[in-house]
């Protein structure tokens, strides 16, 4: 005790004060230190679900980033698709409007053809029967200058029964 006498330390005050700390660092580790440390936890925690959130939206994003390149593409493919069936169905409407036109057109070649052929037909009849008066006429004359009567006769009717049947 002297040396401590001698350093001038009053131990009545030093336990006072050891006290006074001992008491200081509960009540500040009770009433400071603890809720500190509640506070800095609940930060801690709030920071590492922000930092999982982030994450999480990160991949969220990267899903519907991905998502929507798959939807792009399909929509490229389906697009094309429909471009090429609607080229294919332009492509088919214009082979039925050309068959179409083609059986028109040959249509109408085989009725000008039938309406050529039966005027050419009425033309020929019409050319016979006066072909066959102008020979019948023709006939005639020759035979009045150079037949007899009776063989003018006879002729003039095999000659009227062949143009009939030329007819």
């Amino acid at each position: 005790m002297e040396l401590i006498d001698k350093l001038g330390i009053d131990l009545k005050l030093l336990l006072a004060q050891i006290v006074n700390f001992l008491v200081l660092f509960f009540l500040l580790k009770w009433l400071l230190y603890r809720p500190i440390l509640n506070v800095l936890d609940k930060r801690k925690k709030m920071i590492e679900k922000s930092v999982e959130d982030a994450k999480k939206i990160e991949e969220q994003v990267a899903k519907i980033a991905e998502e929507k390149t798959k939807v792009l593409s399909e929509a490229s493919k389906e697009a094309m698709a429909v471009l090429e069936q609607a080229k294919k169905d332009g492509e088919e409407e214009k082979k039925k409007a050309l068959e179409k036109a083609r059986k028109e057109i040959s249509g109408l070649a085989d009725r000008y053809r039938g309406e050529l052929a039966t005027e050419k037909a009425k033309m020929l009849s019409e050319l016979k029967a006066e072909v066959a008066e102008l020979i019948v006429t023709a006939s005639e004359k020759i035979m009045r200058k150079e037949f007899s009567k009776e063989d003018q006769h006879r002729l003039e009717k095999a000659i009227k029964e062949e143009v009939k049947s030329i007819k």
